[in-house]
C-alpha cells in the first residue's frame, strides 16, 4: 500500500482524536499580543476572549517555513511517498506560502503537495476528510490530487455573525456601521470568493439568512448529483441547527456533517457567536 501522509494547518479544526485516528500532522499558527506569540494548539478561545475582555488587541501570524520543512522532513524520513497539504486560503494568510518555500527545500521537492484550497476552517476541515478517505480507499496519488482540485473547485463557505464589532476590527464593517447594525440587528453574510472573505449581504433575519444560504447553494450545485455539507458553529447552537433543519429538508439526499468548533486564530476575526455552512457538489 502506497503511504500518503496529510499535513494541515491548526485553523482546519477537526476534533483531536480525529487528528489522531487518522494520523494528521499539524503546523500551528500563532496569535500574538504585543511582544507575545502563542501558538494556537496550545490555547483557545477563552483565552482569546478573555484578552479581549481586557481590551487586549490580537493579531494572527502564520507558521515560519522552518516549521513546516521541519514536519516534511519527519514524515520523509519515516518513509511516507507522497505529502499532502490542506491550508487556509492563501488570500488570507501566508501559511500556504510558507508551506510552499519549505517545499522548495527538500531534496525532493515533488513528494510534497500543497492545495491551493481557497477555504478556511470547516471548509478545509471538509476537504481534509474526503482526502483522508481517499487515502484510505487506496487510490492514488494521481487520482487524488485531480480529485481534491476537481473538489476545491466546487466548494463554496458562507457564515454569518452575531457580534458585528469583531468585523469591524477586521476592516470588513467600519465601527459606525458595527454599532447601528448591532441596534438593528443586522446579520451579515459573509461568503469566501476567490480565497478571500466578502460582506455579500446584509439580512434582518434568521429566516432571511437561511433562505440566502439555500438559495446561493441552489444556484451554485445545478447540474450536480451529489452534495456534501459541513454546517459549523461557535455558541450559536440553536441558529445551526435551525440551518441544518432548513439544510435536511432542501437537500433531503445530501451527506451533512454538524460540529461545534472553530479555534482561536477564526474567533479572532469573526467573533464569539456564529454560524456558517460549507459544502461542495460532485
Amino acid at each position: 500500500m502506497k503511504k500518503f501522509a496529510v499535513v494541515i494547518d491548526s485553523t482546519v479544526y477537526l476534533s483531536k482524536q480525529e487528528i489522531e485516528d487518522f494520523e494528521l500532522s499539524v503546523v500551528s499558527l500563532n496569535v500574538v499580543e504585543s511582544t507575545t506569540s502563542y501558538r494556537e494548539v496550545e490555547i483557545d478561545n477563552e483565552f482569546v476572549f478573555a484578552k479581549q475582555a481586557q481590551g487586549k488587541s490580537l493579531t494572527t501570524s502564520q507558521p515560519s517555513p522552518g516549521e513546516f520543512l521541519e514536519t516534511f522532513e519527519a514524515l520523509i524520513n519515516k518513509g511516507y511517498e507522497k505529502v499532502f497539504c490542506v491550508l487556509l486560503s492563501k488570500q488570507l494568510s501566508g501559511t500556504f506560502q510558507s508551506a510552499n518555500l519549505a517545499k522548495k527545500m527538500l531534496d525532493d521537492p515533488e513528494k510534497v503537495y500543497v492545495f491551493d484550497t481557497n477555504q478556511a476552517a470547516y471548509g478545509n476541515e471538509m476537504l481534509t476528510l474526503e482526502l483522508v478517505d481517499m487515502i484510505h480507499q487506496n487510490k492514488n496519488a494521481d487520482y487524488i490530487i485531480e480529485r481534491m482540485n476537481r473538489i476545491i473547485k466546487n466548494s463554496r463557505l458562507m457564515f454569518t455573525v452575531e457580534n458585528l464589532f469583531s468585523l469591524s476590527k477586521g476592516g470588513r464593517l467600519s465601527t459606525t456601521q458595527a454599532a447601528i447594525g448591532t441596534i438593528l440587528r443586522i446579520k451579515p453574510i459573509i461568503k469566501i470568493i476567490d480565497g478571500k472573505l466578502e460582506l455579500v449581504k446584509k439580512e434582518r433575519t434568521r429566516n432571511n439568512v437561511h433562505k440566502y444560504f439555500v438559495q446561493n447553494i441552489l444556484e451554485d450545485t445545478k447540474g450536480f448529483e451529489h452534495i456534501t455539507f459541513r454546517i459549523t458553529n461557535t455558541y450559536s447552537q440553536d441558529s445551526a441547527m435551525e440551518l441544518l433543519e432548513v439544510i435536511k429538508e432542501a437537500f433531503p439526499k445530501s451527506k451533512i456533517v454538524f460540529t461545534n468548533y472553530l479555534g482561536p486564530v477564526f474567533s479572532i476575526h469573526v467573533g464569539n457567536k456564529g454560524y456558517g455552512i460549507s459544502w461542495f457538489a460532485e
